[in-house]
């Protein structure tokens, strides 16, 4: 067993190893370095992943947790205002496959496209997936797990699939 581990090892290790090194570069260290703004104390974790960083953009003391995934895209801007929360594994995306098309495969269909913006004093809940089009007023919390399809009003308090109110602070 530990022969075949070590041949194992000699023979695929090297490419797992230039892999993970890639992507911790390409996904991790890189975007970072190129974000259309970041405000005054702002943190993002090191774990945090992010696509078409120059269309991203960050207040003041906003806080991205592990695993998030702030995925703008090329004609859909990502705006995260002032002190807003993300817990872990908050996922934010600007596009979606185009499903128009009936006789077209899903992965040949043009990306929609839309901006998404979350307001001031924003709480993001652990696995929150907010999807593109969407504004979350301010001073509103999502709790966590929920899948936020449409535009949330200020000081909402949304939980579920699809994202419901279920108070007001």
């Amino acid at each position: 067993m530990q022969r075949k581990t070590l041949w194992t090892f000699l023979r695929y290790g090297p490419a797992a190893l230039l892999e993970i090194i890639h992507a911790q570069i390409h996904e991790y260290t890189l975007p970072k370095r190129a974000l259309a703004a970041c405000g005054i104390g702002s943190y993002i974790h090191r774990r945090a992943s992010l696509r078409s960083p120059e269309n991203i953009f960050l207040g003041d003391a906003v806080f991205i947790g592990p695993e998030n995934r702030l995925w703008a895209s090329p004609h859909a801007t990502l705006t995260i205002e002032d002190k807003v929360l993300c817990g872990p594994n908050v996922v934010i995306v600007t596009s979606n496959h185009g499903t128009s098309l009936r006789d077209t495969p899903m992965v040949d269909q043009a990306w929609e496209e839309r901006d998404v913006r979350i307001c001031n004093d924003v709480w993001l809940g652990a696995n929150v997936v907010v999807l593109p089009g969407v504004t979350i007023g301010e001073h509103s919390i999502i709790a966590a797990g929920a899948v936020v399809t449409k535009d949330v009003a200020a000081y909402s308090v949304m939980a579920g699939v699809p994202a419901r109110l279920v108070s007001t602070r």
